[in-house]
Order: C-alpha cells, then structure tokens, then sequence
C-alpha cells in the first residue's frame, strides 16, 4: 500500500461521516436520508421497528429490509444510472415512483394485478394499527423517496407503502421495465448539500488536528496538484494541503484513479522489463 492511500485510510477512520459527497448520487442520498430522519422523529424506536416488521411481512422472508433507509430505497431501481459517477449538482433525473407507474399502466395489466393484490395483502397487515400510524409511516416512505405526494389518509397510505415497497413489484421490474420506461422520469430538486456541509465543517472545532477547520481547507485540489500528488505522494505529505483530503469524497476518487493509472504502468513496466530480461 503507497503513502498516499495510507494517509487516506487514516484520515478516512478518523473523520467518518463528515466526507463531503463525492457524486450526485451521493448528494441525493444524504438529502433524503436526512428528510426520512424528520418524518421518523414522531415515532420512537418501538413504534418504527413494528412498523419495519409489518413492511417485512409484506416483503416476504427472502427480502426482508434490514432498516427504513434500505426499505424506502429509490436506489434499487437506479442501476448504471449516471448519478453515480456524476459530479455533485442540484437536480437529479430518477426512475418513476411505482404508484406513478401504476397510473400509467392499463386496466388489467399483470402491473395492476400484482399491486392490487400487495395492497390487499398490505391492508390485512396494518389491520391493527390506527390510521394515524399508518399515514405516519406512509410519509415516511414519501420523505425517503423525496416525494411530494400528500398523504391524507388510511386508504392512500396503505396503496402509497404497499406499491412502492413491493418485492414482486421490484422483480416484475426486474424482468420488465418497459412500464418504467414508458412512464418517464421524475426530476427532484435537491439544495446544496456541499456547501451546507461545508458550513457545517467549519463551525466544528478540532475537526482535525484538534484545529479549526478553514475555508482553505475546503477548496477541491486543482487537476494539475491531482495527478502531481498521485504520482509524488511524499509532495502531497509535505504540500500543507493535506485537510482537504479526507473531507471531499470527488477528489478522494479522483486521486485514487490516478493512483491506480501509476500502479498499472508501474506493473506493466516491471512486466515489460522482466520480459526483456529473460529474452537475454
């Protein structure tokens, strides 16, 4: 392991869960966890985990959710979508929310049939519990997804969780996204996260080094200092730039590609000159 990667792991241990995102997807995912912890603070720890075991049932014993982040998660639709590897932004493209696709799908579809069936199944399971819990939860799945469906009672609650937490809706999707596909795209705003946190981080103290964490420290390392770290290590220990690191996750990434590029030619070179070697 070379120096650079070291002090990254270091720096990483140390400051876990102040990175700033690396990506759009992670911007997105910061925005609705946070949203999805202020629909959860009108229930305390007993009332969610019943309300995560009723969501399970439903789900089924071979994909049950281990937490509501995993449950209310848009993601699992989102495969080689661009926002992964997309710079941070304020907007971001996603799949249709299921209840979006089952407006748009026709009277009788399999679509329909398979979602009736998992409200009704829904409506059983949440038989004991009052209608004030159930519209909670519901808005908690709203949050989760950065939705803005008004949730206003029982009845749209139930077919809000059962469609959108469906494990059969997920593998017809699997199988078939040509509903998905036709339904079109939704577009969510999202407020700058980066610069939120940013402020954030420089409002703590001793963040590192037992001291302040500066606007300096902030700013993302230009291309040129990107590839000349990569390759020079010893410079970046030595650069006074070495706070930025563990607190942006998008230079993070762009260093670590250019680490990898400098491994490859250090290997193909060694391989090369092995080569020649054994000709002699």
């Amino acid at each position: 392991m070379d120096v650079l990667t070291e002090e990254l792991e270091k720096y990483t241990r140390s400051l876990e869960g102040i990175i700033l995102p690396g990506s759009l997807m992670d911007c997105f995912e910061y925005h609705r966890r946070q949203e999805m912890r202020k629909a959860t603070s009108s229930f305390n720890d007993d009332e969610l985990s019943w309300f995560l075991h009723m969501m399970n049932e439903l789900r089924g014993v071979d994909d049950r959710k281990e937490d509501f982040d995993l449950l209310f998660d848009p993601v699992m639709y989102m495969i080689d979508h661009p926002a992964w590897t997309a710079p941070p932004g304020l907007e971001i493209e996603l799949p249709p929310l299921n209840t979006a696709v089952f407006a748009n799908a026709s009277t009788g579809s399999m679509f329909r049939q398979i979602a009736e069936d998992e409200i009704a199944r829904l409506r059983t399971l949440a038989d004991t519990y009052p209608d004030d819990a159930v519209i909670g939860l519901a808005r908690i799945a709203v949050a989760a997804h950065l939705d803005n469906t008004p949730i206003v009672d029982r009845r749209m609650a139930i077919r809000y969780l059962a469609m959108n937490t469906s494990a059969k809706l997920e593998d017809f999707w699997a199988g078939d996204d040509t509903l998905w596909l036709e339904t079109g795209t939704r577009k969510v705003t999202l407020p700058d996260v980066v610069a939120a946190l940013k402020d954030e981080l420089l409002q703590q103290r001793a963040a590192i080094a037992e001291e302040k964490v500066t606007e300096k420290d902030l700013v993302c390392y230009t291309e040129g200092e990107i590839k000349y770290f990569a390759f020079n290590p010893d410079k970046f220990l030595l650069s006074g730039k070495t706070r930025h690191m563990p607190l942006c996750g998008l230079c993070q990434e762009q260093i670590a590609r250019w680490i990898e590029t400098v491994r490859k030619a250090e290997e193909k070179m060694l391989s090369e000159r092995d080569g020649q070697v054994r000709l002699h």
